[in-house]
């Protein structure tokens, strides 16, 4: 059914979204691309952001934390991934962007990403899965739990928008 996945990981690093791509790669025989879009000016680094001389280093530690966590999953799990940092541009593209962009680069049939619990006013997670949505027509699955049987699978390739079981 796939032939590519596409999952992205990040600082709240979903083990649902990578558990349940690896559950698919594994299912369809696919291909797993994991990536890691990298912000290089957190929003929680704040206006203090130029007070803060070591915040490259912060950040670089950050992603060899996720880049890390992500690996020994996927070595548990005996599968093979094609590893893709990106660092966010600073013209103003959101990670979603980012995310949807990666997507049609690497030709993936599937974008899993993973479900925050509601946070602040629904912002974070909520935010770039819709960006992601928006700007893909590829298909888009929402880990919301570490069981891969239980995930929605959004179609986009349709004029309709349908979800239905994975």
């Amino acid at each position: 059914m796939y032939q590519h996945i596409l999952v992205a990981v990040g600082p709240s690093f979903s083990e649902a979204a990578l558990s349940t791509a690896i559950a698919r790669a594994r299912e369809c025989n696919a291909r797993l691309t994991v990536l890691h879009v990298i912000e290089s000016s957190p929003w929680w680094a704040g206006w203090q952001m130029e007070c803060l001389c070591d915040l490259p280093a912060l950040v670089n530690q950050l992603a060899l934390v996720i880049r890390r966590n992500s690996e020994k999953l996927l070595q548990r799990a005996g599968i093979d991934a094609n590893w893709q940092t990106r660092s966010l541009p600073q013209d103003g593209r959101s990670i979603g962007r980012v995310i949807a962009d990666e997507a049609h680069r690497v030709d993936a049939d599937l974008v899993v990403l993973g479900a925050r619990k509601r946070g602040f006013f629904g912002f974070g997670m909520n935010h770039v899965r819709n960006v992601v949505c928006r700007h893909t027509n590829r298909e888009v699955l929402i880990a919301t739990a570490c069981v891969a049987q239980t995930a929605h699978v959004i179609d986009f390739r349709g004029t309709a928008l349908q979800a239905h079981h994975a």
